[in-house]
């Protein structure tokens, strides 16, 4: 089980990114289950219609795409606040981004993300997944 935040789960479901490391951990997920904060279905949702607002896909690869990422094995778990905003605060994060972070910190798993930022944190915290090969 892994901790997964949205970026990495939009990055694997929009077929113009492209990016590999997402599509690994997304197939991990899937196989092994993964944690999210709470914040993480609004930042889905957030995704897929700024997706829809730049003409990245139209409303119903939206609704598909958001279909397909609801059946996944996808448990929210809340992070304690005090370590959002403490974890915020270190390493100048966005407190979305640092839900993710304190998360795998207090669950003690792994954080896949492809955000730059939260993956230098995550590596900072030695909280960084490193897919098996």
């Amino acid at each position: 089980m892994i901790v997964i935040d949205a970026s990495t789960v939009i990055s694997s479901v929009l077929e113009d990114e492209n990016s590999a490391s997402a599509d690994i951990a997304l197939a991990h997920a899937a196989r092994e289950g993964a944690l999210v904060p709470g914040n993480f279905w609004t930042e889905i949702i957030h995704a897929l219609l700024r997706a829809e607002h730049r003409n990245r896909v139209d409303e119903t690869t939206a609704d598909l795409d958001l279909a397909e990422i609801q059946v996944l094995p996808f448990e929210i778990e809340f992070p304690d606040a005090h370590a959002v905003l403490s974890i915020a605060r270190k390493h100048q994060l966005t407190g979305y981004d640092a839900a993710y972070l304190a998360l795998a910190l207090q669950t003690k798993l792994p954080l896949a993300t492809v955000d730059t930022h939260l993956a230098s944190a995550a590596s900072a915290t030695k909280c960084a997944w490193k897919p098996q090969r």
